[in-house]
């Protein structure tokens, strides 16, 4: 099966463009306030420099989201989580919250309209993926299996 014969996939697909969009607005927001580098020593500053450390949750989730979909055999449960785990980022409602996160993106939602534009562009595409069961039991077992998929691919060689 191919991205394009499931539609959950196709959908995931197209939330993952819309926060790296999301990702690439805060960046180049962030590089107003400092001085001009290559895109090389860029991607360093942003991996190694303390102050982009607060950037970690929202690159991970999209390196997550990307590699899982390459994998083409993401069930429906888990993207519903994946679904969850991207809109509780972004808003800190309904997951363990990212205080460093939330705290440097809210400022920058409400000081710059390419963010916010680009938040809800994010949020929108999210809102297209399956939605989360309500049964607690199931929809905590499809994080599980959403956590460990991700934990098993950044351990691999």
């Amino acid at each position: 099966m191919t991205q394009s014969d499931s539609p959950h996939l196709q959908a995931l697909d197209d939330a993952s463009r819309a926060l790296r969009a999301l990702l690439g607005v805060i960046i180049s927001v962030e590089r107003r306030f400092g001085g001009a580098q290559s895109p090389l020593a860029l991607l360093r500053q942003i991996q190694e420099d303390p102050q982009w450390e607060w950037l970690k949750p929202l690159y991970q989730l999209i390196a997550d989201v990307d590699h899982a979909s390459d994998d083409g055999d993401l069930p429906e449960t888990e993207v519903a989580a994946i679904g969850g785990h991207a809109s509780a980022l972004l808003s800190g409602v309904g997951a363990p919250v990212e205080q460093a996160f939330l705290e440097r993106y809210r400022a920058l939602l409400q000081t710059d309209p390419e963010v916010a534009i680009a938040h809800a562009a994010a949020l929108q595409a999210i809102r297209k993926l399956p939605p989360e069961t309500d049964d607690e039991g199931e929809r905590l077992h499809a994080r599980h299996q959403w956590a460990m998929r991700c934990k098993h691919r950044r351990h691999r060689p």
